[in-house]
């Protein structure tokens, strides 16, 4: 005779994180993904690896596996009395929320983490560290209610749920989490990156002139790194100093260290992944806000000779240019 399943069991639930294996062809590809369905316990889920697959690497990054989600508490809505939130050795620290990112750090087993950071149909999956160092998280998608969840690697390409936290959250301003560093614009105030920002800002004014000195030296100094472009995977980080010493780096760590660079100033911006007509593949670039102006788009193409100026403006218009579209921001 068969046996029935236990209450335990048939509680527990398969969600699924698939990364379509489409043919990468161009410089910084976001990772892509099928839309959601709902088979019985199984769900099929619309959320982005952490990693952008970047599309110089000439590989599609695998599966990224499948979650077995545990029964768990209610767990409370962030309020101000605390804002630290702690289970199955993950400590959630959602002070700063409203500034546009929060922090985790884990304390258990050396394992493989993933978080997922969902506001409404939209996600981002991030890798978490396992040595109880905090990391910080964007916030990016705006005030509203979020879902942050940490998953722990169980064997194989498995995971299972340690936390899953609702958190409201009402941002203080909708460029607050463009001025803070994350995952993939990681600086500090004693960084390479902020100081060689201060250093050409110094004499200037406004913030019109110190984009214009960091977008300048930019694209005199950085050069477009061939031999990188080939080699790099899908977990490729960008290192924000390093791309500063060596001066050479993919459309990627441009953007990265471009957005350290104006962040340290205070100015926000955002690292886009998205595509553009015009390069006909997947690229990487900055948007910026000017007061009085709203964002712009800081559009520069690589070519054999080096980076291609593409909107000398810097300011004078709002509009984001033809042919880009977006489809993650950082």
């Amino acid at each position: 005779m068969k046996k029935s399943r236990s209450p335990h069991t048939k509680r527990i639930a398969a969600l699924c994180l698939l990364l379509a294996g489409a043919p990468l062809l161009g410089a910084c590809a976001p990772a892509s993904f099928a839309g959601v369905t709902a088979h019985s316990s199984v769900l099929s889920v619309a959320a982005p690896l952490n990693r952008p697959a970047h599309a110089e690497s000439r590989v599609a990054a695998p599966n990224d596996g499948v979650v077995t989600r545990m029964a768990l508490e209610s767990v409370p809505f962030q309020t101000a009395a605390s804002a630290v939130y702690s289970r199955n050795g993950v400590i959630i620290d959602a002070g700063t929320a409203s500034n546009g990112y929060i922090q985790i750090k884990y304390a258990g087993a050396q394992k493989r983490l993933k978080v997922q950071i969902r506001k409404d149909s939209a996600a981002y999956n991030y890798d978490l560290n396992s040595n109880g160092t905090p990391e910080i998280y964007s916030l990016q998608m705006g005030s509203g209610q979020y879902s942050v969840r940490v998953l722990e690697n169980v064997s194989g390409n498995y995971y299972k749920e340690l936390y899953n936290l609702p958190l409201a959250v009402t941002l203080s301003s909708e460029t607050a989490p463009f001025l803070h560093a994350n995952q993939y614009v990681n600086y500090s105030a004693s960084s390479l990156a902020a100081k060689k920002a201060a250093e050409l800002c110094a004499a200037s004014g406004t913030d019109v002139e110190k984009l214009k000195a960091i977008y300048n030296y930019m694209i005199k100094t950085i050069k477009y790194d061939t031999d990188k472009a080939v080699g790099v995977t899908s977990s490729y980080v960008p290192n924000v100093d390093a791309v500063l010493t060596t001066q050479k780096g993919i459309c990627f760590d441009y953007s990265s260290l471009m957005a350290a660079m104006l962040r340290s100033q205070g100015i926000p911006s955002k690292v886009v992944i998205g595509s553009v007509d015009t390069l006909a593949v997947t690229h990487a670039w900055n948007e910026v806000y000017l007061r009085g102006t709203g964002w712009i788009t800081i559009k520069i193409e690589v070519s054999k000779t080096g980076w291609n100026l593409m909107d000398s403006t810097l300011g004078a218009s709002n509009t984001v240019g033809t042919g880009y579209t977006a489809a993650r921001i950082y």
